[in-house]
């Protein structure tokens, strides 16, 4: 099983099970590693709209649609699972989706047998139609975050951050960087993500094209990842500590002195019992998203390997355990992640079937 990487990190997370699971930290490493190439940092990108007209019928032609699977109920939530636009059906393969606008749009990527990447949005709660994005045909990039807008964050496969709005495309790396991912945005428009520097792996919140504020992490070897700022300037995110797992963090924009603020460590989560994880013990834990009432999202990892979702309230320090009810085992091994939330409490993310499959949801709050 393989999952899509969320992290520039240098180490990996490789799981034992079969096949190879790749934690989210992965993958995008090695997309920064990838040859930066010289271009101009506002560049063509193509959109697919949700339709296309024949011209010769003048019929419209059926667009991109994401297949509903089922509806199923946990926690007081309502989850609405389906599958995006050609997903492969390989373990590892199938949809991950990366984060919500408070519109209620979804964000992420479906991955094929051959492990390309296909990005796309769609709100299921509305239509099953979903809008491709093009990042110049790159089978690489991937889409993390959307706000109400519509504009999409992400990395482009090249080793460069990139928002998508309107069908414009526009790369950037903050200053002193050598690559960058850009993981989320809020309705303002302000951006956060990672990037390499020739002595660390930082955050950053991108406030606009001229302001950058660098994140450092609480402790460890200062490896960030920004992963959602609110519209109050509330980011959260994880770093690597000093035992070399995963921990989430948070951090005021506000707090901010000369560019640089350092980011507060969150008390890990004390996991609850899962069925047929007898034993398990808590290894890391991300935090991925968060809404204007300081409710976070994200998921933890134990040592079956497993990941199981939550909700953490950043007002109160209380954690909430909620997995997707379809997920199930396979080779001893299940996932749910969280990794976005609205202001309206609306979740999504995604789950593994029996067959390492991944499928995305989106859940409505209780």
């Amino acid at each position: 099983m393989m999952l899509a990487n969320r992290s520039n990190r240098s180490r990996s997370r490789s799981r034992s099970l079969r096949p190879v699971m790749v934690s989210l930290e992965e993958r995008v490493l090695l997309n920064a590693a990838m040859p930066h190439h010289l271009h101009d940092p506002s560049v063509s990108a193509q959109v697919q709209l949700e339709g296309h007209q024949n011209h010769k019928s003048n019929q419209k032609v059926p667009g991109p649609t994401v297949t509903p699977i089922k509806k199923v109920s946990a926690g007081g939530f309502v989850f609405t699972n389906f599958d995006g636009p050609t997903p492969g059906t390989n373990a590892g393969a199938g949809t991950n989706q990366n984060g919500i606008s408070n519109s209620d749009t979804s964000v992420g990527f479906t991955i094929d047998n051959n492990g390309n990447f296909h990005n796309f949005t769609v709100n299921p709660l509305k239509s099953n139609s979903a809008t491709l994005l093009n990042i110049n045909g790159s089978t690489t990039a991937m889409a993390f975050g959307t706000n109400s807008a519509g504009t999409v964050v992400g990395t482009d496969g090249n080793g460069n951050a990139f928002t998508l709005s309107n069908g414009k495309l526009t790369t950037f790396i903050p200053p002193g960087g050598t690559s960058a991912t850009a993981f989320g945005i809020n309705d303002n428009g302000t951006i956060v993500g990672q990037y390499v520097t020739a002595s660390a792996t930082p955050g950053f919140i991108k406030v606009n094209p001229k302001t950058y504020i660098t994140i450092n992490a609480p402790s460890g070897p200062n490896v960030v990842n920004a992963q959602s700022i609110n519209n109050k300037g509330l980011v959260v995110g994880f770093y690597v500590g000093t035992d070399g797992q995963d921990h989430g963090f948070m951090a005021s924009q506000g707090a901010a002195k000369k560019g640089t603020l350092t980011g507060t460590a969150i008390t890990d989560p004390t996991i609850p019992t899962v069925k047929g994880e007898p034993g398990a013990t808590f290894v890391f834990s991300l935090i991925l998203g968060v809404n204007d009432h300081g409710i976070a999202v994200g998921y933890y990892g134990d040592s079956t390997t497993s990941q199981h979702g939550f909700i953490y309230n950043t007002n109160t320090g209380k954690y909430t355990f909620l997995d997707d009810p379809s997920e199930a085992f396979d080779n001893g091994v299940e996932v749910t992640q969280i990794t976005g939330i609205t202001n309206s409490g609306e979740i999504t993310g995604f789950y593994s079937d029996a067959n390492g499959v991944f499928h995305g949801f989106v859940a409505t709050a209780p």
